[in-house]
Formats: structure tokens, sequence, C-alpha cells
């Protein structure tokens, strides 16, 4: 049975180390959380992609410019027109939980401060082993989502978002 796409939860984050972090796009499904990494490669891409579309539709200059700058920020949103073994397949590092393998999933918020933004640290528990994640500031649309297919496997820590 093919897997239906519910929902993308873009800039999905795992730290690397000195600062550094790999960012993926979370498709959640009624089957799985799939891993779609975004590559600097596919950055450039999608800029080049909006700057010629913007040429052929005849904008100016900073039309394009600013096309080109959207372009990144909207990467996420094709995954809803993919199916799912085209997803894994774009790239080698892309990978697939499945949500009968996922045994819990805890969201907690991290307020910053004046040197740091407010993130969201989102910890999965699987078959495989402890993964943690993060993304920029907070989602209630993804809560929602993970709501909809971990049910009581999801703990979002009391007070956050208005929840709990």
């Amino acid at each position: 049975m093919e897997e239906k796409i519910l929902g993308v939860v873009p800039n999905f984050k795992k730290s690397k180390s000195w600062g550094r972090w790999d960012t993926y796009s979370l498709v959640v499904t009624d089957q799985s959380f799939i891993f779609a990494m975004m590559t600097s490669q596919m950055v450039k891409d999608a800029a080049a992609e909006a700057q010629k579309s913007g040429k052929e539709s005849g904008k100016g200059f900073f039309a394009r410019w600013g096309d080109q700058i959207k372009s990144g920020f909207i990467l996420y949103k094709k995954y809803y027109n993919m199916p799912a073994e085209a997803i894994l397949d774009e790239n080698k590092d892309n990978f697939q939980l499945l949500i009968a393998n996922i045994s819990r999933v805890t969201i907690r918020k991290k307020t910053g401060d004046e040197n740091q933004a407010d993130t969201t640290e989102i910890k999965i528990e699987a078959v495989s082993g402890k993964q943690e994640y993060f993304i920029d500031g907070s989602s209630k649309e993804m809560i929602g989502l993970f709501e909809a297919v971990l049910g009581d496997r999801l703990d979002v820590k009391k007070g956050i978002f208005g929840l709990g």
C-alpha cells in the first residue's frame, strides 16, 4: 500500500559538531517519518531555476532576486507531490523510520536569550536507537502531525505551545 503524505516539517535539524547541523525536511506519512536531507546543491538548483523562470516570464532584476531568495525556503513543498519511494531515492542520505518502530517522541521548548533564538528539541526513541533534532521556534502544526500518527507515544512537555 502506498504511503499517504500527511505533512512536511521544514528545517528539521540534527546537530553535528562545532555549531554545524544537517537540515532535513521531515515528511510525515501515515506509515513513517521520512528524513529528506536538504543539500546546498538543492538550494543552488532551486535558486537557478527561479532565476531562469523569472527571466523567461519577463520579471525585472529585483523580482527575480526575490524569487531566488524565496526558493530555498519553499523547497520542502515539493515533497507533498512525491511518492515516498521517490523521496527516499532522491539522496543517499535520506532515510525512513517506520511509525511502528517509534516508541516515544518527546518535544521540549528551549527558550533562548538575547544571543540565541528559541528552539524546540525533538527526541525520537525507536528500535534503531535515540535520535535528537531541533527546529527553530515552535510549531503547533508539527505537534498536530505527530499526535495524528503517534497518539500516546508523543510526550509534549507540560505548558509548551499551550498544550499539556
